[in-house]
């Protein structure tokens, strides 16, 4: 490395290291010699120190003549005339100098001469060594003197001589720690050993002691082409990925904030029945959807991060077999699969949007009027519009969700859906299940099925990626992709089921104010009963069936005939599911604290309605007839998830008593189930 040093250089000019007791004595020399020639030294010097280089020139000229033996005024006119770029001259009159007195400073004198050159020229080899000689001669009688060990330190670097390097430049971090080319040299030496990181550190030191920006810039970039990626841009990346941690720490952090928050909220009872359900917590409704909105824009800021992750550590190991020379190929096609198949789940997360499917049966309203009254009855006393659909499940569902775009949003024209499980209607007081429609209801008040549009987007993604991965093979604790999947959403659920919590709270007031904590706290309770209840129902009567042989119509009417659990066990089971602790990823809160929180609100005179204690099968047209068509999607989901065909039957004539009853009986037994 080669570098333009001649500011540094000749800044020096020769001098000792004691500048000032170095000029008292020279002064004092040329006295005794001839007194008028020490005047006219005196003159050149404060000449030279001006920058009248001409005139100092000339004066060391006179001294010269008159005081030949004085080789101090000749070393001066050398330095002279290499800042007037006369380095022939120069390096002549310095030999001159060297020739009448061998003192260390001529000598420092001559290498500098030697080895200073018009910029652009090629260095000749033969003053090179010669300079780095005259160098060290001069820095071995004077060890103390800057001047000497930058100019060992120039010739030895200029000789590739970097034992030499090491050792002056150690000379001068302990004599002239603040001199620039102190730590310039020092950083060179780094370099030669490999320590880029180093050798760039100090030469930022040097640069803030006086380095030219020109070999600064020059030198700084050599070090970083030299330097491996990783070392070049370690420090960064790892200072980004640590401030990316702190980000998902934060955001985690916010999520368990916000969710003590909300259980205050929940258990802070309004002052008033008439006062709005969703009462003073819409600014902290209004926080979540900030904290949520930051966690979903945070989810697509690291998406190319560790898609950087995933591709530098499947390169990584691919460039480590190929760097010792040793290739695994079926290894390495293993690595380069797994890290496409990674990178692929990514890409396809954030362009694919999975078809939506339909979430049940939709219902012909037409045929349910009794349930449109209902509905729209609910919505009414909720202050909002009705559902546009009703979708029956199998099991024991109740929901609703809203479909639509940003524009559908923006002009309230989405599509309102209703979810039902048939499982859940049987013993379901209409009074009951209205209060549970209202606290649906108050979902679609509070908007909090609408405007959500990002975080479900955020969501699909999730999804969409850790499918890709597993179906891939690649759901591993060593893919980034998957450590980064399975734990932001983790933390996404912190955070948004935290939201989600305070939205079921705030739905639980709606319902109560419309039609009363008691008639809520049946309905949930009926829910949470009808789903342990239809579940046991369900494996116990399909594995008979199964076992057996048997024809299944109707799974709602089944009565089994083996063995079930006993009705302590079952009731047992009820009782814990609504005292059961929510995890902190769980989108609702305890029931019994459900319970406790809507009965602890200011009561309302409410007006019922003679028809509320039917069963809310009464509001459908065909009881029969839905129950067999979601008989026929749990065959339908046997036949594709165990190969199992369980035929519909037909109906039969009873035989003698004791004897096996048929498909017809079983349709005729209704409370069989519920019992189940």
């Amino acid at each position: 490395m080669l570098l333009a040093l001649a500011g540094l250089l000749t800044s020096a000019d020769g001098k000792a290291a004691d500048e000032g007791a170095f000029e008292r004595e020279l002064a004092e020399q040329i006295q005794k010699l001839d007194p008028d020639a020490a005047k006219v030294f005196a003159e050149a010097n404060a000449a030279r120190e001006r920058g009248d280089l001409a005139g100092a020139a000339e004066l060391y000229e006179k001294v010269r003549a008159r005081v030949p033996k004085f080789s101090a005024a000749t070393r001066r006119l050398c330095t002279v005339k290499l800042h007037q770029d006369a380095r022939n001259e120069a390096v002549a009159l310095c030999r001159k100098a060297l020739a009448t007195e061998d003192v260390a400073e001529n000598k420092a004198a001559l290498a500098q001469a030697l080895l200073m050159r018009p910029q652009g020229t090629t260095p000749n080899m033969s003053e090179v060594r010669e300079a780095f000689e005259l160098a060290t001669s001069a820095a071995a009688r004077k060890p103390d003197d800057k001047f000497a060990q930058l100019l060992v330190c120039e010739s030895a670097l200029q000789n590739s001589r970097f034992d030499h390097l090491r050792t002056c430049s150690r000379a001068l971090e302990r004599i002239a720690p603040e001199f620039a080319p102190t730590h310039l040299y020092a950083s060179m030496v780094d370099a030669s050993e490999g320590k880029l990181g180093d050798a760039i550190g100090k030469l930022d030191r040097a640069k803030s002691l006086g380095l030219d920006d020109q070999t600064y810039t020059s030198l700084k970039g050599q070090y970083e082409e030299a330097m491996p990626f990783y070392e070049r841009y370690g420090t960064t990346l790892l200072y980004g990925f640590l401030g990316w941690l702190a980000g998902l720490a934060a955001l985690l952090g916010l999520g368990g904030v916000l969710s003590k928050l909300t259980l205050r909220a929940a258990t802070a009872v309004p002052k008033s029945a008439d006062e709005n359900a969703t009462g003073a917590d819409k600014w902290l409704r209004r926080i979540y959807g900030v904290v949520l909105w930051a966690c979903c824009a945070y989810y697509y800021i690291s998406l190319p991060i560790v898609m950087s992750l995933v591709l530098v550590a499947g390169g990584g190991i691919i460039y480590g077999f190929v760097a010792i020379g040793r290739i695994p190929v079926k290894l390495v096609a293993i690595v380069a699969i797994f890290t496409l198949v990674s990178l692929w789940a990514m890409l396809k997360s954030i362009f694919f949007r999975p078809k939506e499917s339909e979430p049940g049966d939709k219902l012909d309203l037409a045929e349910h009027p009794k349930l449109c009254a209902v509905l729209e009855e609910v919505a009414g006393r909720i202050g909002t519009r009705p559902v546009d659909n009703v979708y029956m499940t199998p099991t024991t569902d109740v929901g609703v969700f809203e479909r639509g775009g940003l524009l559908r949003q923006l002009t309230g024209r989405t599509e309102r859906c209703l979810v039902l499980g048939a499982g859940v209607l049987d013993g379901f007081s209409i009074g009951a299940f209205k209060a549970v429609l209202a606290h649906e209801y108050g979902h679609f008040h509070n908007e909090d099925t609408a405007g959500g549009g990002f975080a479900l987007a955020v969501r699909r993604s999730v999804f969409t990626m850790a499918l890709s991965l597993a179906q891939g093979g690649a759901a591993a604790w060593y893919n980034p992709a998957w450590l980064f999947v399975s734990g932001f959403h983790k933390i996404f659920l912190r955070i948004s089921q935290g939201a989600s919590r305070l939205q079921e709270v705030l739905a639980d007031r709606w319902a109560a104010f419309a039609y009363g904590a008691e008639a809520f706290t049946e309905g949930l309770k009926h829910v949470i009963e009808r789903s342990i209840r239809f579940d046991v129902h369900t494996q116990v009567a399909l594995s008979e069936v199964i076992q057996e042989k048997r024809a299944l119509a109707n799974l709602y009417r089944y009565r089994v005939r083996g063995k079930t659990p006993e009705e302590a066990e079952i009731e047992k089971a009820v009782d814990e599911a609504i005292h059961a602790e929510p995890s902190p990823y769980d989108s609702h809160p305890k029931p019994a604290d459900r319970f406790a929180w809507v009965n602890a609100l200011p009561k309302r005179a409410l007006e019922g309605s003679p028809d509320d204690t039917l069963e809310v099968w009464a509001l459908f047209g065909d009881r029969a007839k839905i129950e067999k068509q979601m008989t026929q999607k749990i065959r339908e989901a046997v036949a594709m998830n165990h190969g199992v065909i369980i035929p519909a039957g037909k109906p039969k004539a009873k035989k003698d008593a004791g004897e096996e009853e048929t498909d017809e009986a079983e349709e005729q037994a209704p409370e069989a189930a519920g019992a189940a």
